[in-house]
């Protein structure tokens, strides 16, 4: 029986891990290894780690872990019952483990457009965020991928970093007039012709159209919805926030008593969006872990009450 048993170990698992070990816990990990931004080389806004590989990151943060005692398995939880203080996972392995507390911290998976090179550019020229790859390609020639209400705000977003700026809405536009009315009062182009693909070619991105034309820009800016990468929340029964992602309170409590999420998979209450970044899910580990940790220790203490 462990105290906690944390699936997924991306920042928010291992830092809920580390804390929990150090606090004496028996934890397990459970990590596939295919973490949502598995195709970045670098990322940024996180003090004193600014461009460090994320893969870099994961490999110290497991070796880290290894003098708290934390046990690791390199497999994924594929079903979960049970319910407050005996919850029962099944790894992909067969594995049958049993913890008193789970943390979900598998994040979200990106889903993309079916337009050929964008899977493989992801990351490499096609980018989700330009708080994290806005600052590299500042004042180049972009381009933003979107349409309807939400793509007009992520326009106005990344032409803080480019006043050089296209928005292409692959398709007939769904904005309304007055929006586009500001997108070309401030010299952002719409472009509604469909795209055929998009390919890498002298440190750019070339955007083929299929009327034939082609737009060389430094960069693509998308911004994917994210749907979790497991349904493990939805077997638990967790509440679903509006965009799809579990909803917690301020200590990562799902609805269900024991179950917690942090990382991008966790919609805190108050915000509009859930944070994808990664010292923002760093944090939530943190946050996580320690409200397990009590809670585990309120539980001990009325035990014991109970039985002196």
């Amino acid at each position: 029986m462990y105290d906690a048993v944390i699936i997924g170990g991306g920042p928010a698992g291992l830092n809920a891990a580390q804390l929990l070990g150090r606090a004496r816990r028996n934890v397990l990990l459970c990590d596939t290894g295919k973490p949502r931004n598995a195709a970045s080389h670098a990322m940024h806004g996180f003090l004193s780690r600014d461009g460090f590989d994320p893969s870099e990151l994961r490999r110290i943060g497991r070796s880290e872990l290894e003098k708290y005692g934390i046990d690791i398995r390199d497999h994924g939880a594929i079903r979960i019952s049970g319910s407050l203080d005996r919850f029962t996972v099944i790894l992909d392995s067969g594995e049958k483990i049993e913890a008193r507390r789970l943390l979900l911290a598998f994040g979200m998976k990106d889903q993309l457009p079916e337009i050929e090179g964008l899977r493989e550019l992801w990351g490499r020229g096609v980018f989700p965020c330009p708080y994290c790859d806005g600052w590299e390609v500042k004042d180049e020639p972009l381009a933003a991928l979107g349409n309807g209400a939400k793509a007009l705000t992520f326009a106005f977003l990344l032409f803080k970093w480019s006043r050089n700026l296209i928005l292409c809405t692959n398709g007939s536009s769904e904005i309304d007039a007055q929006g586009q009315g500001a997108l070309r009062s401030s010299g952002i182009e719409i472009k509604e012709t469909p795209l055929k693909k998009i390919e890498a070619a002298d440190g750019a991105v070339h955007l083929v159209f299929i009327d034939g034309t082609v737009l060389k820009k430094r960069a693509l800016f998308f911004h994917s919805p994210g749907i979790p990468s497991s349904d493990l929340a939805h077997q638990l029964g967790c509440n679903m926030s509006e965009g799809g992602a579990v909803a917690v309170n301020a200590m990562c409590q799902t609805s269900i008593p024991g179950v917690y999420a942090a990382g991008d998979l966790a919609h805190p209450d108050g915000l509009p969006f859930p944070p994808a970044s990664v010292i923002v899910a760093a944090g939530q580990g943190a946050i996580a872990g320690r409200a397990i940790d009590r809670e585990l220790l309120v539980a001990d203490l009325e035990a014991s009450q109970r039985t002196a």
